[in-house]
């Protein structure tokens, strides 16, 4: 719970000075830096009560918090279960065989107080002094070992030195009065020349957009007459361009059309050329084929040559032998019928060979 401030400090207990332990120049070192520990602290907020809490407490400049368990401080970023403030408070012991040990009590002059223990009684011992040294925002190791007495004597002899250097308020007031004085005539002066720098401003604003507009116009002018003066004087050449413009798009206009003919031409002659070899491919393979009919025929005329002169030699010798009274009827037959057979193979040899002359070219 958050403690309210006092407007003086209260004097710590006799008991609580007879009770600190001296503090070495080390010790105070130590009790300067920030403090964190484990206590148990007493429930209600007031020095009675039945019920302790274990709490983590973190001790920062003149700030004590106190957290259920370390891991919820995460340097200030959350919100903590409660706050002691030690600007205005007193931190004594609290001797009663009821209480817990080592317990020590954190009181502020509006009644209320915090009730802490420790673990032991140099743990305790150090918190008091941490709470004290942080209370006073002690700068100097050596305040620590003042008591506390004379801590409030150098506080009251620094006050009255301060008293004494202030100077006479209605003189202070007067000055701060003649330095106001003076900063507004400052800015009232500003303010005029800004309304006069804001007025050469539009002036100027207004002049340039006014030149501007007539290098606007004059650029627009000396175009036209540019333009004007390249017709006048390139009329001619302007003229032969278009006329040479033209010709080149008739010549191409005929080239055009000489193309399209010449591809034609091309495209027919490579269709004529693909039908003579498709021509002389089919001659070439008709003669293939005669070729070889042509030999079948020549070896099955010569087969039948030979046979015809075979018979022939048969013939000649039947008649040279004078026998021919003496052949019965039987070979009169068989030679009638070779000679049938001999004309009839002399036939089809020659119309064979008439189809063969046909064939070849």
């Amino acid at each position: 719970m958050a403690a309210r401030p006092l407007l003086a400090p209260v004097a710590p207990a006799a008991a609580d000075m007879a009770a600190a332990p001296p503090i070495t120049e080390v010790d105070i070192t130590a009790l300067l830096q920030p403090r964190q520990g484990y206590l148990w602290k007493l429930g209600g907020g007031q020095e009675t009560g039945s019920k302790w809490n274990r709490r983590w407490f973190v001790l920062r400049d003149n700030v004590l918090m106190y957290f259920q368990a370390p891991r919820d401080f995460l340097g200030f970023r959350d919100k903590p279960n409660g706050v002691v403030l030690l600007d205005e408070c007193n931190v004594r012991l609290r001797d009663d065989k009821t209480m817990r040990p080592f317990t020590f009590v954190l009181s502020h002059a509006g009644g209320e107080s915090v009730v802490l223990a420790a673990e032991s009684e140099k743990e305790m011992h150090e918190w008091m002094q941490a709470v004290r040294t942080s209370r006073m925002c002690v700068s100097d190791a050596n305040a620590a070992n003042m008591l506390e007495e004379a801590r409030r004597a150098s506080a009251d002899s620094d006050l009255d030195s301060a008293r004494d250097k202030r100077t006479d308020p209605e003189a202070e007031l007067s000055r701060i009065e003649g330095e106001l004085e003076s900063v507004q005539a400052e800015h009232r002066q500003l303010e005029v020349e800004k309304e006069s720098a804001e007025k050469q401003l539009k002036e100027l604003m207004a002049r340039f957009k006014l030149r501007k507009a007539l290098l606007h116009w004059r650029h627009r002018k000396l175009t036209l007459s540019f333009r004007s003066l390249v017709t006048m004087v390139f009329r001619t050449r302007i003229e032969e361009a278009k006329r040479l413009k033209d010709a080149s798009d008739r010549r191409i206009s005929s080239m055009e059309g000489e193309m399209a003919r010449a591809t034609a031409d091309r495209q027919r002659a490579e269709m004529a050329k693909r039908k003579s070899d498709e021509m002389l491919t089919k001659e070439l393979a008709l003669k293939k084929e005669g070729d070889s009919e042509l030999k079948d025929a020549q070896r099955q005329l010569a087969s039948d040559s030979e046979r015809t002169e075979a018979a022939q030699r048969r013939i000649a010798t039947l008649q040279g032998e004078g026998a021919r009274e003496a052949l019965g009827n039987k070979e009169k037959d068989e030679l009638l019928s070779k000679l049938e057979e001999l004309q009839q193979v002399t036939a089809e040899t020659d119309q064979l060979t008439l189809q063969l002359k046909r064939r070849l070219p």
